[in-house]
């Protein structure tokens, strides 16, 4: 009698074979089984052996998660600027591009021309104008912070720096806005696209710093109705949104550029006595236009940064060749990438023509490199200077300074080693000359360039961050 519970005739031999789950979960044949109480990847593998080698990073997919990624794998500025500055910048002048960039460069090149005599001043004030919170009231705010107990008052000084830090940058966030709104215009229609322009045109872009109401009214009252409008009616789903996103950012951050909320948060602050007594009875507004003036004479003494980072936009476009945008945008990654959120450090760029040496130089200089809870006694610096000198080479320059004292190692050129007694010599008449005792000095040959993350392990460190990519 045949088998009706069977579809087909059944194979000879089988009729007695038992019948048993075909999968089992002890089967070793069987791979990638769903286990529900693993948070597991697409295809069903679990990951924890991959986040156990970087359990201190938080997500794989974070901001800093790609922060760190990029460090480990952008040359810094130093290793790309040097085919730049001594085979190219000089080269563009005469190969014909654009007369006034021509000009520009020519410019460049000799606002950087200095003498022995002039890099030591240089070199000051360039690390005066590289952070935006120096000068004696913010080291004022910081020993504030250090000395606090009221986490109120914390919170309110924090305030205050962030207003600050907008309400400066006033003027440069209504450019970014300006350029979101020119780059908007682009990917929509011609007939959005003219409305979009016309009211950008209104917008004052020389409005005095903090001076934003006026501007603040067109971007609420023309700009946000106009594109929402947009949206509505034609359902862009598109790069007009990602674009839109990066807009609203920027509009936020204006409207917090205002001069009278960084007013009303310093008369905040002198509420409490801790803060009074050291500052007396100071005009909130007076306060604020100094603060400006300063502001603008930091921004005076980095003038050739500014003229440097026009260039490489200028670069970027394609006015160097289309060849060499590949250049410039690795440089102006690699700039970016050292004034990140994340980088923990105080970072300088130096192009330099002394007594007709070019060269390039970078510093990265952690002032407190024992960790906050170090006592003021025990404090140490670090520092890592790279630098590329036209026809001698590629250098790395360690130092470590604590109680006066100073640890150095160097990575240099291997003809450059020849030297090694007069290197020593001469970089232990400068320390001692400046009133430091060296400690310890090692030169060595120079293999590959040093990564910041070996010098300063600490950019690995995420204590109290939180994942905020989108």
């Amino acid at each position: 009698m045949s088998n009706i519970i069977k579809v087909s005739t059944p194979v000879s031999g089988y009729d007695n074979a038992s019948r048993t789950n075909p999968i089992t979960t002890n089967d070793p044949n069987i791979n990638n089984i769903t286990n529900i109480h693993k948070a597991t990847r697409p295809d069903s593998k679990a990951s924890d052996g991959e986040y156990q080698q970087n359990h201190f990073i938080g997500s794989r997919n974070s901001n800093y998660e790609s922060f760190l990624k990029a460090i480990r794998n952008t040359p810094s500025t130093t290793e790309l600027m040097g085919e730049l500055m001594f085979f190219k910048l000089g080269n563009f002048v005469t190969s014909g591009i654009n007369e006034n960039f021509a000009q520009e460069i020519s410019g460049f090149l000799e606002m950087i021309q200095l003498s022995q005599e002039e890099l030591s001043g240089h070199i000051k004030s360039q690390a005066g104008a590289a952070t935006k919170f120096s000068g004696a009231f913010f080291d004022f705010l910081r020993g504030a912070l250090a000395q606090s107990n009221n986490g109120d008052l914390d919170f309110k000084i924090l305030d205050l720096l962030k207003k600050y830090n907008d309400f400066t940058s006033s003027k440069h966030i209504l450019n970014s806005i300006v350029i979101d709104l020119s780059n908007l215009s682009k990917s929509l229609p011609n007939s959005y696209a003219e409305q979009l322009l016309e009211i950008t045109s209104r917008l004052d872009q020389n409005a005095n710093t903090g001076d934003v109401e006026k501007n603040l009214g067109i971007l609420k009252n023309e700009i946000i109705p106009f594109l929402s409008k947009y949206i509505s009616y034609t359902n862009d789903f598109g790069r007009v949104r990602d674009m839109i996103s990066s807009l609203m950012l920027n509009m936020a951050r204006y409207e917090n550029a205002n001069k009278n909320g960084f007013v009303d948060a310093f008369e905040g602050i002198m509420n409490y006595n801790t803060i009074k007594d050291k500052l007396g009875n100071i005009d909130a507004n007076a306060f604020a236009d100094i603060l400006i003036q300063l502001h603008a004479e930091d921004g005076k003494e980095n003038v050739f940064q500014q003229k440097l980072i026009h260039i490489l936009e200028r670069g970027m476009q394609g006015e160097a060749g289309y060849e060499n945008i590949e250049l410039f945008k690795g440089i102006m990654s690699s700039m970016l990438l050292s004034e990140s959120v994340y980088m923990p450090l105080l970072h300088m760029s130096l192009p330099l023509n002394v007594d007709g040496n070019m060269m390039f130089s970078e510093l990265w200089i952690d002032p407190d490199d024992g960790g906050e809870e170090t006592a003021e006694a025990e404090r140490k610096a670090k520092l890592l200077i790279k630098f590329d000198i036209k026809d001698v080479g590629f250098f790395d320059l360690i130092i470590m300074h604590s109680k006066g004292k100073i640890d150095i190692q160097l990575f240099c050129p291997e003809k450059v080693l020849a030297l090694d007694q007069g290197i020593k010599a001469g970089l232990s008449a400068i320390l001692e000359r400046n009133g430091f005792a060296v400690k310890s000095m090692a030169i060595d040959k120079s293999t590959t360039p040093v990564s910041i993350s070996e010098v300063f392990p600490k950019i690995y460190e995420r204590k109290n961050t939180v994942n905020v990519k989108i």
